[in-house]
């Protein structure tokens, strides 16, 4: 069986090749630009939901939407108003011309990466009313809209490029701290699409993700055993079930597991001698089929099931079938401990509070 640490390298090695043959739009997908509109960004409050609902739009028709591990990268923007005109009525009509500038930056160190000018003119009964027709007026698949998002997501890349040293001793160190979980969250939040420094943040992630096993390793055993002794079988081994056979105290684990196996074949052997001791046919069974074919209790529970069937085939001439469990603990624990590790860097980030944007900064960018 392939050790998880392989598995994983087989995995990187997978998603490195892959990378050549994908297309444009799968390269953009894995950089997210995260809509921010401040409160000061000359925009009419009741224009400013449908400003923020075409940002997200734009974002989302370059598959750069979704909730990517970095906050930091916005796409923002702001409404001049270039000229006003009013049309008497009844009804009065305004018509304003207006330039509507659009944004992509580092929302934490206020960096630009890209801008685009885009001027509309628009009609209404009132200022909001025009001002909703120009955001309206604005297309998602216009050319130079499109060149803007390319632009912001090169310069994007540049960014990971130029940071990447950076990225991978901050990782290193935050590491050596035994802060894993951030240091995994860090290395996460660097995009496929830049493919040097992905595969070197992936290939540290690794020799990182492994080094937090072996310590929670420890620390988990020590859990197990204060649980087993406290008579917690199952919650004992929610605390170990994650690891595999290529760690250095796996060893212990393995014993520690089989320890626990033979409690709950026993547990379960109790209940269906009780259950059969009433012909219960049906709760026998259930509890019988807990019981692993490589269990110490299943030569005794064959012996059970053997009385059943006899007794079934006696009572109304049916063959009674039990299938007993087949122990599969080493390809259960490779799954689980594979998606642990997918969810950790995940699950961190989820955890942390939102990116604090640099507003003084940002607000330079409209002026």
């Amino acid at each position: 069986m392939k050790t998880l640490l392989s598995f994983i390298l087989l995995f990187l090695s997978f998603v490195s090749n892959a990378q050549n043959s994908l297309s444009k739009s799968d390269d953009i997908a894995r950089i997210v630009l995260n809509t921010y509109v401040p409160a000061d960004a000359n925009i009419k409050p009741a224009a400013q939901k449908l400003f923020e609902s075409k940002l997200n739009a734009i974002v989302a028709a370059n598959g750069m939407g979704g909730s990517g591990a970095s906050q930091r990268f916005l796409i923002s923007g702001q409404i001049n108003e270039l000229s006003k005109n009013i049309i008497v009525g009844p009804p009065d009509q305004i018509i304003l011309e207006l330039e509507v500038n659009l944004i992509i930056g580092d929302g934490v160190d206020g960096t630009i990466f890209a801008t685009e000018a885009i001027n509309i003119k628009a009609i209404g009964d009132n200022e909001t009313k025009a001002y909703i027709d120009a955001l309206k007026k604005i297309k998602t698949s216009d050319k130079n809209i499109l060149a803007f998002i390319e632009k912001g997501k090169s310069k994007i890349i540049e960014y990971y490029n130029s940071k990447c040293d950076f990225i991978l001793k901050q990782a290193s160190a935050l590491s050596d701290q035994k802060s894993y979980d951030n240091a995994l969250y860090v290395l996460a939040d660097v995009p496929e699409v830049c493919k040097t420094c992905y595969d070197d943040a992936m290939e540290l992630g690794v020799k990182i993700y492994k080094a937090k096993a072996e310590n929670d390793c420890q620390l988990n055993i020590s859990k197990a055993k204060a649980l087993i002794a406290q008579n917690n079988w199952d919650e004992a081994a929610n605390y170990i079930s994650n690891y595999t056979p290529d760690m250095s105290c796996y060893a212990e684990i393995k014993g520690m597991l089989q320890n626990i196996q033979d409690h709950r074949c026993e547990v379960s052997l109790g209940k269906a001698k009780g259950a059969w001791a009433s012909k219960d046919i049906e709760t026998t069974s259930t509890y019988l089929a807990e019981i692993p074919t490589d269990s110490k209790c299943n030569q005794e529970a064959q012996k059970v099931a053997n009385e059943v069937r006899a007794w079934a085939k006696e009572k109304d001439g049916r063959e009674w079938k039990l299938t007993l469990k087949v122990q599969q603990d080493e390809v259960d624990i490779r799954k689980r401990a594979i998606s642990a590790a997918r969810d950790i860097g995940v699950a961190y980030g989820n955890n942390q509070p939102k990116v604090v944007y640099n507003t003084r900064v940002i607000r330079t960018w409209y002026h």
